[in-house]
């Protein structure tokens, strides 16, 4: 409530009404005007002190669940008891809610009759609005009784509950992870190359590129030119997840930013590779590292909605960077799921990249359209710059989200 709104209420209109009737009465010494500024000011008097009274030996207290998912509608009870013999009148509980959506944070459950030393139940429901990790409370109670000039508010129960909103998960027709169609049996495909692994495939003749230190000797001295040892590279079935937690990266407001756009992406992404045996792990540098290990099954998705609902775009490492550290944790021949949050220089990308293909690391890139999440007209296309071309003569898949998309029709 603003200043202002604390002056124009009808207790101070009724108090400057009494000062007016009081002004005029003893300056003209009309009798009758008196009689109406006693009849006024008794009224505030009244008005201000008997809503004190209803407050008295009242307890509320609220259970709700502990962890929801981003949309889903929650029931919150409230039990508000009368301690006291009398009857209690006109008793608001007022809860604070910043789970749910702005115009629905403060809701409110009203008694008209609590009889002295009983209690009643009640309900609310509510939608939770954005994923995160939220304080509940205080329960505050206040009474306008009886004649609905003045308030009297007091907390009612002072205790905080956690509420923790996981992202909100859609349903993903196909994503393009490596392995798709041995994951379930071997958990890993293989091709060959020479060098880099400990399983011999065979020889070859030499091509430009290869390491001297993979000649085989025996084989080049009977053949007269050289020759290769080949050997068996394993294409992981792990996934890597690697949100850009820069807080500069991070546009657009409420639950219509890249961050709350991202990690819907990665929940479903998620929940679509653990379902079909891949292992996943989350990465994402902020204030703090939010690593995810490497698991599989519905205990690690917990854990990962878990520090989904967590992140925060708090960080001052730029994603180019977060990619260079990210690339320790990832395994040779794996998948690393990308995001773009736009106005990025390819320069910067170039190692990370390499870095990734020298890995044998296969990129999946989300690219967010900056300008309509940040409110802006612009006339170029995400698709139309560097980076993406980058990526899409790397043969890697890229997926462009611009604010309002459906997410479901873009990863159908």
């Amino acid at each position: 409530m603003s200043g202002l709104e604390r002056l124009l209420t009808r207790r101070n209109a009724l108090l400057v009404l009494a000062a007016v009737f009081f002004l005029i009465a003893w300056n003209r010494e009309v009798n009758l005007l008196y009689g109406m500024f006693a009849l006024v000011s008794a009224t505030v008097i009244v008005a201000v002190i008997l809503p004190r009274f209803a407050l008295k030996g009242i307890e509320v207290c609220r259970m709700l669940p502990t962890a929801a998912f981003e949309g889903e509608e929650i029931e919150v009870c409230v039990t508000m008891a009368n301690r006291g013999r009398a009857s209690r009148f006109m008793v608001e509980a007022v809860d604070a809610v910043p789970a749910a959506a702005p115009h629905e944070r403060e809701p409110l459950v009203f008694a008209g009759r609590l009889v002295g030393r009983a209690q009643r139940n009640f309900s609310y429901r509510l939608v939770c609005y954005k994923r995160g990790l939220y304080t509940v409370g205080p329960l505050r109670l206040r009474s306008a009784y009886p004649l609905g000039i003045a308030w009297s508010e007091r907390e009612g129960d002072p205790s905080l509950h956690t509420l923790l909103v996981y992202p909100f998960m859609f349903e993903i027709a196909s994503f393009p992870l490596i392995a798709t169609g041995t994951l379930v049996t071997s958990g890993m495909e293989s091709l060959a190359r020479a060098g880099g692994s400990d399983d011999f495939f065979g020889t070859r003749e030499y091509r430009q590129g290869d390491s001297l230190r993979h000649i085989h000797w025996p084989s080049t001295a009977r053949h007269d030119r050289l020759i290769v040892k080949e050997f068996e590279v394993r294409v992981s079935a792990e996934t890597t997840l690697l949100l850009d937690l820069h807080r500069d990266a991070d546009v657009g407001e409420e639950r219509e930013s890249t961050l709350e756009y991202g990690v819907r992406i990665v929940a479903s992404v998620a929940g679509y590779a653990l379902e079909r045996g891949h292992t996943v792990q989350l990465a994402g540098f902020g204030k703090g590292s939010h690593v995810v290990p490497p698991g599989r099954g519905r205990h690690h998705l917990a854990q990962l909605l878990d520090a989904l609902a967590r992140v925060e775009s708090d960080g001052r490492i730029p994603y180019h960077e977060a990619i260079v550290r990210a690339a320790d944790l990832m395994r040779d021949g794996s998948t690393a799921v990308l995001f773009f949050s736009g106005g990025e220089s390819l320069e910067d990308y170039l190692y990370p990249l390499g870095l990734l293909r020298a890995k044998r690391v296969r990129p999946v890139a989300v690219f967010f359209d900056r300008a309509s999440f940040s409110g802006e007209f612009s006339f170029s296309r995400p698709a139309e710059d560097p980076l993406p071309r980058e990526l899409f003569a790397m043969g890697a898949p890229v997926y462009f989200v611009a604010r309002g998309s459906d997410l479901r029709e873009v990863f159908a």
